[in-house]
């Protein structure tokens, strides 16, 4: 026997065995990429789109309040849509902004003001397909979202003079809260997908020259206030000055004559037992005459006799 036909008898073939474990590992491994590429998943706050690019199809999964795992052909694409509550921070101050600047606006009396805003926003999850159609690059917010608040704040302003964003500040927030809400309904290519959870007006800035002018006659405002204020009061004293004296010049009068009465009637008595009435009368006057000045004071003169000797005396 040569040695050519042992090396050809004795040449190696792979059993069936390995054939077959050899088609196993390579049906597992396409079968794993087929799942790896058929199964999703999604977290909370998320809605998936499924688009299957044979079919031209598209359809949503999952409303965003649980996590889970979905089947999709292993061609078809997903697209991740947050649909939980965002946040729009626009405002401008010191130097510095937020997300976006604050929206300027001219008031109805030309004036500009810059207001600052924080608008809190979701997508309604069954809305989602119609929204991605519309904008397959998933930027409605900076194309349509952002403009729409935009212009809803400008138009808002400008029925407003600027002396009334300070005081209806109140009444401009939430019709601005109500007329967003509306046009971001009405807009036809968000397709009713935003839902508007509610505005923050947190500024109406105001140019600095008007709000110094505006302290200034506010200050001038105080001063003429306190200044009537003050007018006022001496007017009221006065007259309650004015009113105390009538009243005390009354009720004096008033007791001179009950006192005049009185004497009259004392010396009527007296007169009527002595029959004299003028020297009772005389006599009376004289002695209260004495009693008024030993009452204030004042130096009692004593006439004595014919010889008319003045004796003076001092009461106090």
């Amino acid at each position: 026997m040569s040695r050519r036909y042992f090396e050809r008898s004795v040449e190696f073939r792979p059993p069936r065995v390995r054939r077959a474990a050899a088609l196993a590992v390579l049906l597992i491994i396409v079968v794993g990429s087929i799942m790896l590429f058929s199964v999703g998943h999604i977290g909370v706050g998320y809605v998936a789109i499924i688009v299957d690019p044979l079919t031209g199809s598209m359809r949503s999964i999952g409303d965003g309040a649980s996590a889970r795992y979905f089947f999709k052909p292993p061609w078809a694409s997903v697209y991740k849509v947050y649909v939980a509550m965002e946040s729009i921070h626009m405002w401008s101050e010191a130097g510095q902004r937020g997300e976006f600047p604050a929206v300027e606006a001219l008031t109805r009396d030309g004036l500009r003001v810059d207001v600052d805003i924080t608008v809190r926003w979701r997508i309604s999850p069954s809305k989602v397909v119609e929204l991605y159609r519309n904008y397959p690059g998933m930027d409605w917010k900076d194309r349509a979202i952002i403009p729409i608040i935009r212009e809803t704040i400008r138009d808002l302003i400008a029925r407003y003079d600027a002396i009334d964003t300070i005081e209806k500040r109140g009444e401009i927030g939430a019709l601005l809260g109500e007329e967003l809400e509306k046009a971001l309904k009405e807009d036809p290519s968000l397709e009713g997908a935003i839902i508007l959870e509610g505005i923050n007006l947190r500024r109406i800035a105001l140019p600095d020259a008007f709000v110094n002018a505006i302290e200034k006659k506010l200050a001038a405002e105080q001063l003429a206030i306190a200044a009537q204020y003050n007018r006022t009061r001496m007017l009221v004293l006065a007259n309650a000055t004015a009113v105390s004296k009538i009243i005390e010049a009354e009720g004096a009068a008033k007791s001179r004559i009950i006192v005049a009465n009185a004497t009259r009637k004392a010396i009527e008595i007296i007169a009527g037992e002595t029959g004299n009435t003028t020297s009772i009368t005389n006599l009376y006057l004289y002695l209260e005459t004495l009693r008024e000045i030993a009452e204030k004071g004042g130096s009692i003169i004593i006439v004595s006799g014919e010889d008319r000797f003045l004796i003076p005396l001092q009461t106090r």
